[in-house]
């Protein structure tokens, strides 16, 4: 069975199923879950594939039909093999807090006075990685950070005053190859 057809019979059940309402409402929730997992729809209330497992072995240990059984024994051993699903980064304006000293984010800013020959990119946002240190923002690299950290300024890497700093984020996750089990 594909991931669509899973995804196809979760919505079939999803509709068909005739349980008391209180366990059809936990049903249906648990299931939209796992739908987004197997679509791999970053989002805010994304779960992870142990919670996935978690939540068919409950069910399965609940009294189903064989089709919807067959259905989440399916799902279970696909979800194996997804890659996890992240929630989805947001933006925090620097009005509303800035990140922690040192620390290095994808920053937003914005060129309000280019020189000519940038005179493109005038008041168009733009993503970079920056760290914030001592009140001023500065463009960041591991030189940058050890500059900052032993002599309190880097003279080569602040921003420029006509650069506004509009939001920042948290950098994601370094990748990490998996091992291969053999």
């Amino acid at each position: 069975m594909t991931r669509e057809e899973a995804i196809a019979r979760i919505k079939n059940h999803k509709i068909a199923h005739k349980m008391n309402e209180p366990r059809a409402i936990y049903i249906s929730e648990a299931l939209d879950m796992a739908i987004k997992v197997l679509e791999q729809e970053p989002c805010e209330d994304a779960i992870s594939r142990e919670a996935v497992h978690d939540l068919i072995a409950t069910w399965l240990s609940d009294y189903l039909t064989d089709e919807i059984r067959e259905t989440l024994e399916t799902i279970d051993g696909k979800v194996e093999d997804l890659p996890p699903v992240t929630p989805t980064q947001k933006w925090i304006p620097v009005s509303e807090r800035l990140p922690e000293e040192l620390e290095p984010v994808n920053i937003t800013w914005i060129n309000h006075n280019p020189e000519s020959y940038y005179a493109d990119i005038k008041d168009k946002p733009f993503t970079a990685t920056g760290v914030y240190f001592n009140g001023q923002w500065y463009w960041w690299s591991t030189l940058c950070t050890d500059i900052l950290a032993e002599y309190s300024h880097n003279y080569d890497d602040v921003i420029d005053d006509d650069i506004e700093i509009i939001a920042w984020q948290p950098l994601p996750e370094s990748y990490e190859p998996q091992e291969s089990e053999g």
